[in-house]
C-alpha cells in the first residue's frame, strides 16, 4: 500500500497544525519569564499550561511533519532542509519536555528551545516559498519543466489529489 501524502481537500496538515505551537511555545517563554519573577500558584499553572499545550500541539505538528517528510521524493531539492527541520523542531519538542520536567531551569530551556524553532521555521518557510513544497503553482511548474502542457500538468496535479492524498 502506496502512503498517502498527508493533505486534506488541497490543504497540507502540517501547515495546519504547526500553528499552535508556533503561538504557544513563545507565549510559554513570556509566562516562565513572569513565572521566574513573580512564583505565584496563577503564574506557574501559566507556565505549565502554555508549555504542555504547547509541547502537545508540537508533538502532534512534527509527527505530521515526519509524515509529509517520508512523502518527499529523494531527488526533491526539499528533502535535506526538510530533514534539518524535521530534527531541529523533533530536539526542540525533547527540549520541550525536559523544560516540563525541570521548571527550576525552565526559563533559560525555553530561550533555547524558542530561538531553534526560529531557524527551523525559517527553513519550513524557505521550504514553502522558495522550493515549494506543497504549493499547488510549483507543483505544475514542476510538470511544465518536465514537458507537460499546462492542461497535462493540471490533470497530473488532480489526478494525484484524488490518489494520493489523505482525503482527496
Amino acid at each position: 500500500m502506496k502512503l498517502k501524502h498527508p493533505v486534506v481537500h488541497g490543504h497540507p496538515l502540517h501547515a495546519m497544525v504547526s500553528d499552535l505551537p508556533a503561538a504557544l511555545l513563545p507565549t510559554a517563554l513570556v509566562a516562565a519569564a513572569i513565572a521566574r519573577a513573580d512564583p505565584s500558584a496563577r503564574n506557574r499553572y501559566l507556565s505549565d499550561a502554555s508549555l504542555g499545550g504547547g509541547v502537545a500541539a508540537a508533538a502532534l505538528a512534527g509527527a505530521v511533519g515526519w509524515w509529509d517528510w517520508l512523502t518527499i521524493p529523494d531527488e526533491h531539492p526539499a528533502k535535506s532542509p526538510a530533514t534539518t527541520h524535521g530534527l531541529l523542531n523533533t530536539a526542540g519538542i525533547g527540549v520541550g519536555v525536559l523544560a516540563l520536567a525541570l521548571p527550576r531551569r525552565r526559563l533559560e530551556l525555553l530561550l533555547g528551545l524558542n530561538a531553534t524553532l526560529m531557524i527551523a521555521a525559517w527553513i519550513g518557510g524557505d521550504l514553502v516559498y522558495r522550493l515549494g513544497w506543497r504549493v499547488r503553482p510549483a507543483e505544475e511548474l514542476e510538470q511544465l519543466d518536465g514537458g507537460k502542457s499546462r492542461d497535462e500538468a493540471r490533470a497530473v496535479i488532480e489526478q494525484h489529489e484524488r490518489e494520493d492524498t489523505f482525503v482527496p
